[in-house]
């Protein structure tokens, strides 16, 4: 990239947004949402959301909801678009076809597209021919002189055909803000279809279309839209269009330096906020993939961002997404929250992940990691979990424990194998009964332990721990084993938040219950 690509601001700025709705929001088109979004509010620019939406066999409903809710949660809010209309309407691919149609009738009225009759089976020669010479494959342009006669002929026939482009000889050169000009022989581009035989448009003529009417000014997109790019700009030339800017930011690639896809695990937003990841911090990494990075930045805020990375000072190099790095940069913005706020992401998180509706439930999946949890979660609107809102005293409680679980999570799914047990009556996994049995003298600790804390004048966490820390001289144990025999008999589990405050926290008749029902087990 050149000095002069990185110093000069554009003009001008209306970008676009244009995910297809075939599923959730995949990482990397939420980091093409997310730059397209900065670099429009940077510049002082409109930012517009579509959905391209013509593979009708695998775009949803659903899925296009789905998107809003994403683009929301990640604070992208567009100035045009679904929900939101303006002058630009619509928004559907789908909805735009007598746009497109409109389009094509310019085009050929101006000599730039002609139908082509060739059989697939005539292509797939034309293609086989090519593989045979070991040479890339472009269309013959065999159709391109018919006389007229012979295609009037043809189609009073009904032979089915499509129309192709009509490329000039040349070459086709665009700018890159990253790359400066861009160059391709016109011969390996070929004349390429723009309306198929059954009269749909293909993806290079309704996104010119699209583009043009919207008077879109920059295009921000990923770099493996490279390649078709010089197939868009003969069509903006042919229509007589301005080209916009282009800018092909880089893939994300997995840590085996390969496209991003479910082999690298959770690539999608829901998945990750599912598994208890903080919105803001999947969007701080997405741009610190791409600039130099230290620790202040961990907790930057949108403005932050708007102000402060500059999408113009992106590299080529494909970004690495490392899920570690990631789980990292999450803990260490758990910790920077204060407790109230820390309780509010808590109280959010679990309530979508439906644990206050079947905390037993809830707790088990995520006792098989973050990533079983959120597969369920992402099956929730077929009532896998029930998602309520917690009661008094179950926000209470979540409340009461953020600052106990705090340093012990990275993501907020971790609250619940830790400290899931606070919400349920007294169970024993397989582990923590063994261990307890196997704990020197548990009976006679914990019978002591709740009698102490049956009689203890104030119920305060300093109380709790002033009694609890007498026990091993009193009872003539070690510290090791009275503190084991507690933590397990209180939870029926061996992760938990600190001893002492957790006994506080569930309070006295609880405790005391707990380590009574403990004690007879043994």
């Amino acid at each position: 990239m050149s000095e002069q690509s990185q110093a000069a601001a554009p003009g001008r700025v209306v970008v676009r947004f244009a995910p297809s709705p075939t599923g959730y929001l995949h990482l990397g088109s939420a980091r093409t949402g997310l730059y397209n979004y900065i670099f429009a509010r940077r510049y002082g620019g409109s930012f517009i959301l579509r959905i391209e939406d013509t593979d009708l066999s695998r775009s949803t409903d659903e899925a296009i909801l789905q998107i809003i809710s994403s683009m929301r949660e990640m604070g992208l809010d567009w100035d045009e678009g679904p929900e939101l209309p303006g002058s630009h309407a619509p928004y559907r691919q789908t909805e735009r076809q007598p746009i497109y149609h409109e389009y094509i009738e310019k085009l050929l009225a101006g000599g730039h597209l002609y139908p082509c009759f060739c059989t697939p089976d005539e292509l797939e020669a034309e293609r086989q021919a090519a593989q045979a010479e070991k040479r890339a494959w472009v269309y013959s342009g065999k159709c391109r002189a018919l006389p007229a006669e012979e295609v009037e002929r043809r189609k009073a026939a009904a032979e089915p055909f499509t129309l192709r482009m009509h490329v000039p000889p040349g070459k086709t050169v665009f700018h890159d803000m990253l790359r400066d000009a861009v160059e391709f022989d016109n011969d390996t581009i070929g004349d390429f279809i723009v309306q198929r035989s059954d009269g749909t448009i293909t993806y290079n003529l309704a996104v010119v279309v699209d583009d043009v009417t919207m008077e879109i000014t920059h295009v921000i997109r990923g770099d493996d839209h490279i390649s078709n790019t010089p197939k868009q700009v003969v069509i903006y030339q042919a229509l007589g269009a301005p080209v916009p800017e282009f800018l092909h930011m880089p893939l994300l690639f997995g840590t085996d330096k390969k496209k991003l896809s479910k082999r690298h695990g959770a690539t999608k937003l829901e998945q990750l906020t599912a598994m208890g990841y903080l919105v803001e911090v999947v969007r701080n990494y997405l741009c610190f993939l791409s600039t130099e990075f230290d620790e202040s930045m961990i907790a930057w805020t949108m403005d932050d961002l708007v102000e402060k990375f500059d999408v113009l000072k992106l590299g080529t190099s494909a970004s690495i997404f490392d899920p570690e790095k990631l789980r990292w940069m999450n803990g260490r913005f758990i910790r920077e929250l204060d407790d109230v706020a820390l309780g509010e992401r808590l109280e959010e998180y679990l309530t979508r992940v439906g644990f206050y509706g079947e905390p037993a439930v809830v707790e088990k999946l995520a006792k098989l990691g973050p990533d079983a949890l959120a597969a369920e979660v992402e099956g929730a609107e077929t009532a896998h979990v029930l998602r309520v809102a917690p009661d008094v005293e179950q926000e209470a409680l979540t409340r009461r424990l953020a600052p106990l679980v705090r340093e012990k999570m990275d993501v907020l799914a971790d609250f619940v194998p830790i400290a899931g047990w606070f919400f349920r009556p007294l169970t024993f996994s397989a582990e923590a009964a063994e261990r307890l049995a196997g704990t020197a003298n548990a009976a006679n600790t914990l019978t002591a332990a709740a009698a102490g804390l049956r009689e203890l004048p104030e119920w305060s966490a300093e109380a709790v721990e002033a009694l609890v820390r007498d026990l091993p001289a009193r009872l003539e144990v070690k510290p090791k084993f009275v503190f084991a025999a507690l933590r397990l008999g209180m939870s029926g589990q061996t992760i938990t938040p600190g001893l002492f405050e957790s006994l506080w926290v569930i309070g006295r008749y609880e405790a005391v219950g707990r380590l009574m029902t403990a004690a007879a087990l043994l």
